[in-house]
């Protein structure tokens, strides 16, 4: 080999070694719509660091809608939100169609990633950074005063902060499923109390061991459970475990209660504003241990309207819910299975966890005869091993980490 190779080869070598390396491009895990009155807010969190942005605004015209736009720099579309939402010729549509907001479309062009916003009538746009992963979207109608019940920028950096809203594992995919299993109340926080007594922070804490055995037994899971023990756990600190542990999905598990002890039966909750005044009702006696009734992080519970991952919860919801009623209702008969159904409420726990997430409320404490079968262990039994089976259907339809189990559950 003559000295002129040596040099150019030499030369290549350095080239390949010393030339930058292309970053990895942020993508956009979540996304949060604030409704207001004439004033919307939405927040973008992204993976990875916002290099640059540039928005603008355009009113309507003729069947075109008033539109505000953001372009992220460099970023793309998450694998996860293409899934939730309906894909639509140029991009993924978002469905809001809450009080002027019709929908979010989110575009893939040669510098990054468009968030379109169609609303009914011209508003401004102001664009703020939440640290260096999030954007917050500030929509205004002209000359309407800003509506308080909104968070502000600050308020949003603390509670993203504190929350550990934005991953801190490797968003790398698990190679086996990864569950966030959350046992309510504890400690000081006694939960519903039923006629003879029964506390459902025993209840639920003794149905989430069971689960989380079967999970790791049939499923080869990797389970954590939020609290493992008599244990009073914030539920802030609920959902800071699960964003930060990098999970694939998060299952809260309750025991239901009423004024009126003839109500009974099982039902299944996902994030999105109350369906009903019953499920208004449930969510404000989880969120009790957090907050008063009418204080200021209530306010921004009622204004939430959709989150990144609600789609996702829903399925997770019924497959879950569905292989309860049905579980259980082959071992005590469906009279005394009473299905109230997959319902939506805006609790707490669920708003601050960025995965696919559910809140499972077992049989009413208050009602005397489900009292009596969350006593029986024939009953926790069965109840654990639906609860499972829903878990395991909705991951085997869902999964895009290859993890899948094929082993069944007894009697189911």
């Amino acid at each position: 080999m003559t000295a002129g190779m040596t040099l150019k080869n030499t030369i290549l070598f350095l080239f390949l070694c010393l030339r930058p390396v292309a970053a990895k491009a942020a993508s956009l895990v979540q996304v949060m719509v604030f409704i207001g009155d004439r004033h919307a807010k939405v927040l973008l969190l992204l993976d990875g660091t916002i290099s640059d942005f540039e928005s603008r605004s355009a009113p309507p015209m003729g069947t075109t809608p008033a539109r505000a736009s953001v372009l992220i720099r460099g970023a793309v579309l998450s694998p996860s939100l293409k899934t939730a939402y309906q894909s639509v010729p140029g991009g993924t549509q978002m469905d809001v169609a809450q009080a002027g907001i019709d929908a979010l479309l989110f575009t893939s062009v040669s510098a990054g990633l468009q968030i379109v916003v169609e609303m009914q009538e011209s508003r401004t746009l102001s664009v703020f950074r939440q640290g260096d992963k999030a954007l917050l979207l500030d929509l205004r109608v002209p000359r309407a005063p800003p509506d308080d019940s909104l968070p502000d920028p600050e308020f949003l950096s603390s509670w993203m902060s504190g929350l550990s809203l934005l991953p801190q594992a490797a968003s790398t995919p698990n190679l086996l499923p990864k569950i966030i299993v959350d046992a309510g109340h504890g400690g000081k926080d006694l939960g519903a109390v039923g006629k003879t007594g029964t506390q459902e922070k025993d209840i639920v804490l003794e149905l989430a061991r069971m689960v989380a055995k079967e999970l790791r037994q049939k499923l080869g899971a990797d389970v954590i459970l939020t609290r493992d023990d008599d244990t009073f756990v914030p539920l802030v600190d609920r959902a800071a475990k699960a964003n930060a542990s990098n999970a694939d999905l998060f299952i809260s598990i309750h025991a239901n209660a009423a004024p009126s002890p003839k109500l009974h039966g099982i039902e299944t909750y996902y994030l999105d504003t109350a369906s009903d005044e019953s499920a208004a009702r449930v969510a404000m006696r989880e969120n009790a241990a957090l907050f008063p009734v009418g204080g200021a992080t209530e306010k921004v519970l009622a204004d939430l309207a959709i989150s990144g991952n609600t789609a996702l919860s829903r399925r997770l919801a019924f497959q879950v819910h569905n292989a309860a009623i049905v579980g259980l209702s082959e071992l005590y008969g469906q009279e005394r299975i009473h299905d109230l159904g997959v319902k939506t409420a805006l609790f707490y726990v669920l708003v601050s966890t960025r995965i696919p997430a559910i809140l499972f409320e077992a049989p009413f404490l208050s009602n005397p005869n489900d009292e009596m079968m969350l006593r029986t262990p024939a009953f926790k039994s069965r109840l654990a091993s639906s609860i499972v089976m829903g878990i395991q259907r909705y991951l085997e339809a869902n999964s895009s980490t290859g993890f899948s189990s094929t082993t069944t559950i007894p009697g189911l």
